[in-house]
């Protein structure tokens, strides 16, 4: 057993820590794998019809994403054919069909709904017509909502880009009555769990009167505003990427930026570019990696622009933003209690560190798996209280730091231990297409989706029930320049103390 020797002022006392398993792991930052709702997308889009009803049969099979490890695709419907009637039942039902490929293929969508595609064609639907064509979409969201990844505004203006239009003001207005009228259809139609992405930061703030980013506090508590994301279609396009970064009083508004660049770490960004002239992107390529990690990218358009993807890729760029867009959860360390009872607790510290440029932000749970060994078959999935959507990006380092409580029909034997984050939607939970891979050597089982934590437990009756505490969100470091708001670990001398908020030290011999 360790002891743990506490000074406090005068006070002397002994505190006994439970013997733990450590295991370190061995990162891997350069594979490219897939990971669902994250990296390069693919546009699908059709003008549909009664008699044409499907933008992604026939477009997608099982091996879709092939070498570029794909498990996003976009996907617009072009309402062109209807702004002033029904969706047609055979729309409804193609959609039905289209996302069902998509469930079969084990990727989501980025998905997007709008009544014209070109510069020429301003004439959208009214908002009377959007309002109903979202009611009639309304079961349809929700039935299919597991694979949705977000959902972009879309309706308004050519490509649902909220520009060139003749029902919603002119192109530089972000508000306006009708406006605001199309963004109270998508909350009251969209599902609760999704993410509304706009195409001009100001339309938030416009539309919340409110020009504060979101706080941790805030986010993700379904409230309108930690539900309004970005996407950004004009990626590194021109002054202010084309007006994502425009205020009111000026073309690129270092105020704007920040208010994104904070915003998303609690809310989605994503997009395209869409440079067409080949000395800007010649320009402009190499500043993607920057751009991408500041603004928290989790996915991007990896065709259109062809000038600045293909730069992408003779450079090596493209391959630097497939490994980082999104996130990269890659485990540093593991504690582990070494023994425990059924009915009782055990001791999981874990060290994750965010090696991409975004967290993942659609709620998902994470497991602890107990596998028995030898001829004990038996499987236990324990719930953690960790949230994944916390896990900041850009080299954060986080903490899964748990007490969880053992299953009283465990059975005696050792158990192998896993991390699993499946997805929550029941529907494809249990497809390991859809559960996160951390970015570690040997770690993943491509057959279960889970990640081996490469520690065991011995399940025992005469295991103590309390295996002791550990301190919450040790931050290790060497010499004292760092500072931290939890307990941190000083090495000194050789020497270690884990130095409390409140100044107490506790001396580790």
């Amino acid at each position: 057993m360790k002891k743990v020797i506490c000074l406090a002022g005068m006070l002397l006392c002994v505190l006994i820590a439970a013997q733990a398993v450590v295991v370190t792991y061995t990162p891997d930052n350069t594979t490219i794998f897939k990971n669902p709702e994250r990296g390069y997308t693919e546009e699908l889009s059709y003008k549909v019809s009664a008699s044409h009803p499907n933008v992604v049969k026939n477009n997608l099979d099982a091996n879709w994403g092939g070498s570029n490890q794909m498990t996003l695709v976009m996907v617009l419907y072009n309402f062109n054919k209807f702004k002033a009637q029904d969706i047609p039942s055979e729309v409804l039902a193609g959609f039905e069909e289209d996302m069902q490929i998509l469930r079969n293929c084990g990727v989501k969508c980025v998905l997007r709904f709008a009544y014209t595609e070109s510069q020429s064609d301003k004439v959208d639907a009214t908002p009377e017509w959007v309002e109903r064509h979202l009611e009639q979409l309304k079961p349809h969201l929700a039935a299919n909502a597991d694979v949705i990844y977000v959902i972009e505004a879309g309706f308004i203006g050519s490509w649902g880009e909220w520009y060139y239009t003749t029902n919603y003001g002119n192109e530089s207005q972000h508000i306006n009555a009708n406006r605001r009228l199309v963004i109270q259809y998508l909350f009251e139609n969209v599902p609760e769990d999704r993410f509304i992405l706009f195409r001009y930061p100001m339309i938030k703030t416009e539309y919340l009167n409110d020009k504060n980013p979101l706080t941790a506090e805030e986010a993700f508590q379904n409230t309108q505003k930690a539900r309004m994301g970005c996407h950004n279609d004009a990626f590194l396009n021109n002054w202010g990427n084309d007006g994502t970064y425009a205020s009111n009083t000026n073309d690129d508004d270092p105020k704007v930026r920040q208010y994104v660049a904070t915003e998303t770490l609690y809310v989605p960004n994503g997009g395209e570019t869409n440079v067409e002239s080949n000395s800007l992107a010649e320009q402009v390529y190499s500043k993607a990696p920057a751009e991408m990690s500041e603004y928290h990218w989790s996915f991007c358009g990896k065709s259109y622009a062809t000038q600045v993807t293909s730069r992408w890729k003779s450079s090596g760029i493209y391959d630097t933003l497939n490994v980082h867009m999104g996130y990269r959860y890659n485990l540093i360390d593991g504690r582990f209690s070494d023994q425990a009872a059924p009915s009782g607790k055990m001791n999981v510290t874990i060290r994750v560190r965010n090696d991409g440029y975004a967290p993942i932000y659609n709620e998902r749970p994470v497991y602890l798996v107990l596998k028995g060994t030898g001829s004990n078959s038996s499987l236990h999935t324990i719930p953690l209280k960790a949230d994944p959507r916390r896990w900041l990006p850009n080299g954060v380092i986080s903490w899964i730091n748990e007490q969880v409580d053992i299953p009283n029909n465990v059975l005696e034997g050792t158990y192998h231990m896993y991390l699993w984050m499946p997805d929550k939607y029941e529907s494809i939970k249990n497809d390991p297409r859809y559960a996160v891979r951390c970015a570690n050597v040997n770690m993943w089982n491509a057959t279960t989706g889970y990640n081996d934590l490469g520690a065991t437990v011995i399940i025992s009756k005469s295991a103590p029930k309390d295996p002791g505490t550990l301190p919450e969100g040790i931050e290790e470091v060497t010499g004292d320049g760092l500072q931290v708001t939890g307990p941190k670990k000083i090495i000194e001398n050789g020497i270690f103390y884990i130095l409390m908020p409140d100044g107490r030290k506790y001396y580790c011999f």
